[in-house]
């Protein structure tokens, strides 16, 4: 019984993986896959440290963005400061986008986003 269920476990450790990658396949916009549009953005929210300091400029973020729209792995590619890094990162994983497309239907691709810190 034990060897049947060790078995079993071995074969779904090996299976689950390979059907997770072939469904995590990360596109890049081109070559027949449209690009996500954006319909729910937020603001991200400045530290009064930032405030302050009279800081300004933008955050540079890659990201990818789910078949189901969701922003997920966010990575800072150009930082501004730690603190408004991690607002900018706050603010991405709260938009929604219409899903990029390939051959009709709703795939993950890989994306940037730049946040923006303005004063007014």
């Amino acid at each position: 019984m034990f060897r049947l269920i060790a078995s079993c476990l071995l074969a779904l450790s090996i299976a689950v993986p390979a059907l997770a990658g072939e469904q995590e396949k990360v596109y890049k916009v081109g070559d027949g896959v449209s690009a996500p549009q954006p319909i729910e953005k937020h603001n991200p929210e400045y530290t009064k440290e930032a405030k302050d300091a009279k800081i300004e400029g933008t955050v540079v973020l890659k990201v990818e963005i789910t078949s189901e729209g969701r922003v997920e792995n966010v990575k800072v590619e150009k930082s501004l400061r730690p603190d408004l890094d991690e607002q900018a990162i706050k603010a991405a994983e709260t938009w929604k986008f219409k899903p990029a497309m390939k051959d009709g239907k709703p795939v993950r691709v890989q994306a940037t986003i730049e946040i923006n810190f303005r004063l007014s």
